[in-house]
C-alpha cells in the first residue's frame, strides 16, 4: 500500500470543520487562541448574555450586557453593588406605594367611618330596651336592628373595595424577595438605575 502512487488532490485534502454552535465556538476561539479577523473579535469580545434574559445586567458605567452572577464588569465597574441599589430602590418603591395607597385608603373611608356612627343607635336600642323596661320587647323593637345591620353591611363592602389594592400591595410588600426583583427587572430595562 506504501508503493501506491495517490492522487494529486489527496494531499489538498483538509480535515472537516465541526461546528458546535456560536457561542462554543467564539468561546473556544477565546481560549485556543485560534487566529480570528480583528474585526470580528471586537464585536464578540467573550461571551454576553441577552440583554432580556435574569441573568443579565447593564452596566450603569459603560451600558455593557453582563451576567448577573459577576461581581464587576468588565469595565471594572462594581455589578454587585449596582444590581444591591436596584433591589433596594425597588424594595423603596413598593414601600413607598403601600404608603400612599394607605393613606389614599384612609382619606377615602374617612366619611364612611362617620356615616357608620348613625348606625349605633339602631343597633344598640334594641339590646338596651330589654334592660330598661324589664321586658323582652316586640318584634318592632328588634327590627329597629334592621338599619344597623344594613348601614354596618354598607360600610364593610365600600371598606373592602377601597382598600382591596391596598390589600394587594401589603401582600406585595411582604412577599417581596430577591428572585421576585429578578423576574420583575426582565419588564423594566435594567438602565433605568435610580
Amino acid at each position: 500500500m506504501l508503493d501506491e502512487e495517490l492522487p494529486d488532490d489527496v494531499a489538498k485534502l483538509r480535515p472537516r470543520k465541526l461546528r458546535l454552535g456560536p457561542d462554543v465556538e467564539r468561546l473556544l476561539e477565546g481560549v485556543a487562541g485560534v487566529e480570528v479577523d480583528p474585526k470580528k473579535a471586537r464585536e464578540t469580545n467573550g461571551l454576553r448574555p441577552k440583554a432580556n434574559s435574569v441573568n443579565a445586567a447593564r452596566c450603569a458605567r459603560c451600558g455593557q450586557i453582563e451576567y448577573i452572577t459577576r461581581e464587576y464588569c468588565r469595565c471594572g465597574h462594581y455589578l454587585t453593588g449596582q444590581i444591591e441599589d436596584e433591589y433596594l430602590a425597588w424594595e423603596r418603591n413598593l414601600a413607598e406605594t403601600h404608603e400612599r395607597l394607605s393613606t389614599e385608603a384612609d382619606r377615602k373611608l374617612k366619611p364612611f367611618r362617620i356615616m357608620a356612627l348613625a348606625a349605633i343607635p339602631f343597633i344598640i336600642w334594641p339590646l338596651l330596651y330589654p334592660v330598661l323596661f324589664d321586658d323582652f320587647g316586640s318584634l318592632t323593637t328588634w327590627l329597629w336592628m334592621l338599619p344597623g345591620i344594613a348601614i354596618f353591611g354598607l360600610f364593610g363592602l365600600v371598606q373592602a373595595v377601597v382598600t382591596a389594592e391596598l390589600n394587594d400591595s401589603a401582600h406585595a410588600l411582604a412577599t417581596a424577595n430577591f428572585e421576585q426583583f429578578l423576574t420583575e427587572r426582565i419588564r423594566v430595562p435594567s438602565n433605568s438605575f435610580t
